[in-house]
């Protein structure tokens, strides 16, 4: 009060404060300045209103504890999803680790790294409205049960322990005690005995009964809907003695040459093998389908080779594997077709060991309405695709990519966008792309990028233009001929960590990378957290990745071979990555790519002779 007139009083009066999280900080500063007789009545005023909002402040913060909520688990042959729904955790500082054992063992194994998604996130264009955590249990065994423990933790309170019971699958099989009926081409007539077969597909379709095992003899047939469905245990089965031998043709309809189910109803637990299935729009029209297995065949010359067209999301649990699957779409093409290979919807599914050339996108588990969850994609051959070799756009948690060989395609994976996540996207073969290894438009968040080979003309990587965060690439190797990588946008919220992974260029001068929308020389001088383990990676590094002169000239798929050779700085360079890497073969370190060095190249496409036989009486 010193320097102010008798009679007078000024006070200031100054006060903070602040909360912070790990990914989110608020502050009050609150100042006043006061003068006159009634300043100590102004200034207790003042001072109760402010003790009021730092309470009401602290209740508000406290609530960001995360509270746990219900468990859902999906399953496929050999891994399971897990996804722990949440509310609070407003300031994102929670975590979540899953581990597994088989049931009755004693030895916890770590499960794959957690994903966070989270209500305010904009994906396309809105909120994302979800709140929870993800991971995914990786390479168990099939059939069998296991204990997942989920645990979630948050420095402000409500960490919990779970410990959830769930089993693989195993693939349908015919019932053993099922009835073994007969087919032979016709129009009508049988009774489906070995004596008096059943005369055509249709006819022996209207006949169908749960436990059936149709034995379709050699010889051309027309187009056939089924509407009956079998039973868990007891499916129904249309089996060709081997494939190329028991031809369904549609005669060029622009409908399904096989139809299963139809608009008002679901149909479930049916299998197609061994057959040729040619000449329609749609080779088998899966309609509302669960629990369906396509396995063995040779479908050709189709718009779409296997579609799900219903937007009832109704389907689930199909498995889609060993298939030759050729379409009409002419590569390269233009604009963007419509036409996939394999087109299927909801959760549980599994597309594994395809071969798949000539359509728009390869194999798409993209859904038309309702969430998608923990479907599966590996082990396929895919070429030639005017589009996206693989699209998992707008699924939401525990989608899984690996082990499959990409080329000659517009885009590698799709992932445009992911819905919170995760998706894990690992050790997958793509060359000769016009465009970008995984397209990360849409606002897509939530996705693991991890130990994938990519070689193509232009930039090793890049995104378009396109916003996308929330997403890890580890122990990749990446080659290109401009820019080493060019990422364009920096990201509005959420993270982009990159670290551990191989980037070559061929371009004649600097600088080689962008990154959020500014140039660097070299790995050296990329901003502190960004590839702080990188390594410079070059064409030689691989047994041969030799680009032919222009993207769209076609490259024979086997024909190029990119596993490191020796000596390579990319042998042993990379990071250990809990359960991502318990399948495949390590001497130390990982190795950055799809393949460890010494190791031979994986079977893409059919697993066993094209002729093999399935099942027999």
């Amino acid at each position: 009060m010193r320097g102010h007139s008798p009679g007078i009083m000024k006070i200031r009066c100054t006060a903070k404060l602040q909360f912070c999280g790990c990914q989110r900080c608020a502050k009050l500063e609150f100042r006043a300045t006061f003068s006159g007789e009634n300043s100590m009545k102004t200034l207790l005023t003042y001072m109760i209103g402010l003790i009021i909002f730092m309470l009401t402040s602290a209740v508000s913060f406290a609530a960001t504890a995360v509270v746990p909520g219900t468990i859902r688990t999906d399953a496929t042959f050999n891994h399971i999803g897990v996804l722990w729904w949440i509310t609070g955790d407003d300031d994102l500082d929670s975590s979540m680790t899953v581990e597994f054992r088989k049931q009755g063992e004693s030895v916890w194994k770590s499960g794959a790294p957690a994903m966070r998604a989270y209500p305010t996130i904009i994906v396309n264009g809105s909120a994302l409205g979800l709140n929870y955590w993800a991971a995914s249990a990786l390479f168990l065994a099939s059939g069998t049960i296991y204990q997942l423990r989920l645990t979630l933790s948050d420095p402000d309170g409500g960490s919990a322990t779970q410990i959830v019971t769930a089993a693989t699958r195993t693939e349908p099989q015919p019932d053993p005690a099922g009835t073994h009926r007969y087919i032979i081409p016709g129009s009508s007539g049988g009774d489906g005995s070995s004596g008096n077969p059943f005369r055509g597909l249709q006819t022996a379709a209207n006949n169908a009964q749960p436990g059936d095992i149709f034995h379709v003899a050699a010889g051309t047939y027309s187009s056939f809907q089924l509407l009956t469905s079998g039973t868990a245990g007891h499916p129904i089965v249309f089996q060709g003695p081997a494939i190329g031998s028991a031809i369904i043709d549609g005669n060029d309809t622009d409908r399904g040459v096989v139809t299963l189910g139809e608009y008002g109803q679901s149909i479930a637990y049916v299998i197609l093998a061994g057959l040729t299935i040619q000449n329609g729009y749609w080779g088998v029209d899966a309609q509302n389908s669960h629990d369906i297995v396509i396995r063995r065949n040779v479908i050709q010359n189709i718009g779409f080779g296997i579609y799900n067209r219903r937007d009832g999301a109704l389907e689930g649990n199909q498995t889609v594997c060993d298939n030759v699957i050729t379409g009409r779409t002419t590569w390269p093409g233009s604009d963007i077709p419509e036409e996939r290979g394999i087109d299927l919807r909801g959760y549980g599914n599994v597309v594994c060991h395809n071969t798949v050339q000539n359509f728009g996108d390869g194999v798409s588990v993209q859904p038309f309405t309702g969430s998608s969850f923990g479907n599966d994609i590996y082990g396929n051959d895919i070429a030639y695709c005017v589009d996206d070799g693989i699209e998992i756009d707008y699924n939401q948690a525990n989608v899984r990519v690996w082990r499959n060989r990409v080329m000659n395609a517009r885009m590698g994976v799709s992932v445009q966008p992911i819905r919170g996540g995760p998706a894990y996207i690992f050790r997958n073969e793509l060359f000769n792309l016009e465009s970008t290894p995984i397209k990360m438009h849409n606002q897509t968040t939530g996705f693991y990028v991890i130990h994938n080979t990519s070689a193509k003309l232009d930039d090793g990587h890049g995104d378009d233009g396109s916003m996308w965060r929330n997403a890890v690439f580890r122990n990749n190797l990446f080659l290109g001929t401009d820019y080493a990588f060019e990422f364009i946008t920096a990201p509005d919220e959420g993270f982009r960590d990159f670290d551990y992974n191989a980037w070559g260029t061929t371009r004649a001068s600097l600088p080689y990378f962008k990154w959020n929308g500014t140039q660097y020389n070299t790995l050296l001088d990329l901003p502190d957290g960004v590839e702080e383990h990188g390594v410079a990676a070059a064409f030689g590094h691989v047994v041969n990745a030799a680009l032919p002169a222009a993207w769209n000239q076609p490259v024979a798929p086997g024909s190029r071979d990119l596993r490191l050779v020796a000596g390579a700085p990319e042998i042993n360079a990379g990071a250990a990555i809990s359960n991502l890497n318990d399948a495949f073969s390590l001497s130390g370190a990982p190795d950055l790519g799809a393949f460890e060095y010494g190791q031979p190249l994986p079977l893409y496409g059919p697993r066993s002779p094209i002729s093999y036989l399935l099942w027999t009486k």
